[in-house]
């Protein structure tokens, strides 16, 4: 593919994302802190290192929020990014634009997540897409209070689906835009004891393949199993249930940390 053309991913834990496409730069779910340990609890230490600083990204455009949650919607990563990007525009549900104006960001910079196409340049365009978190619930104007997003360029469809779980109503709003190209999807999955400890799963690996299946996804790229240790994933189980009896059609991609199409 011609270089001009590229849309480059850069991992940088859990849900997040840095994004590269000609002179866009976006960032999907930055957290970029140990706001999770130092704010809710210690047992919530980082197993990856933080992969820059704030202050070390420059002239970004684009910040999607796709929900509430610390490890996604950062106090110590989102003030930051704006006094070093003050010409990025944030998008996100409610409950994150009430956040992000608390934090000092003017409502300028604030955008909702609308049900129209947004035109982020260069004929890059974007969609919010509901989300279940552990179920699609609404805000008080019919808002999706959790979103995934899924980004068009051409004819090529990549879907990063934030926190959710798989549901009938998710798989038939994805039919318009079948197929999906890359599918990036959450495999921390929703359990009993999770759930004792405040922890909101989502989909389980198998779930995850089923759904990638669903949608018509070409390749699945798995997240939110790499920061911590209670709610991670080896990359070794998510290998051996792709490599298990059923012949999956979509193409898994484990080397995650950085990859373009």
């Amino acid at each position: 593919m011609n270089s001009n053309s590229e849309i480059i991913f850069q991992h940088i834990g859990q849900s997040g994302f840095f994004i590269n496409f000609k002179s866009i730069k976006i960032l999907i779910d930055p957290y970029l802190s140990n706001s999770v340990e130092e704010l809710d609890s210690p047992d919530y230490k980082r197993l990856i290192p933080i992969p820059f600083l704030p202050s070390q990204l420059k002239d970004i455009n684009w910040i999607l929020i796709t929900h509430d949650h610390l490890d996604h919607c950062d106090p110590q990563t989102l003030p930051l990014l704006y006094k070093h990007n003050p010409n990025a525009i944030f998008i996100g549900p409610s409950k994150v634009r009430k956040l992000l104006s608390k934090w000092g960001i003017p409502d300028t910079k604030i955008r909702a997540s609308s049900k129209k196409t947004v035109n982020l340049g260069f004929g890059l365009f974007l969609n919010a897409i509901p989300a279940a978190h552990p179920i699609i619930s609404y805000d008080k104007k019919k808002e999706p209070n959790e979103l995934g997003w899924l980004l068009q360029y051409k004819e090529k469809k990549i879907y990063l689906s934030g926190d959710t779980s798989v549901c009938d109503y998710l798989i038939k709003y994805l039919e318009k835009f079948k197929p999906i190209d890359i599918a990036i999807l959450p495999v921390n999955e929703d359990n009993f004891y999770k759930r004792k400890l405040g922890i909101i799963g989502n989909m389980s690996i198998r779930e995850a393949f089923e759904f990638a299946e669903d949608i018509n996804a070409k390749i699945l790229v798995p997240v939110h199993w790499d920061l911590f240790e209670v709610n991670s994933v080896s990359p070794s189980e998510i290998k051996a249930v792709y490599e298990s009896n059923r012949k999956w059609k979509f193409k898994l991609n484990l080397n995650i940390k950085k990859f373009s199409i």
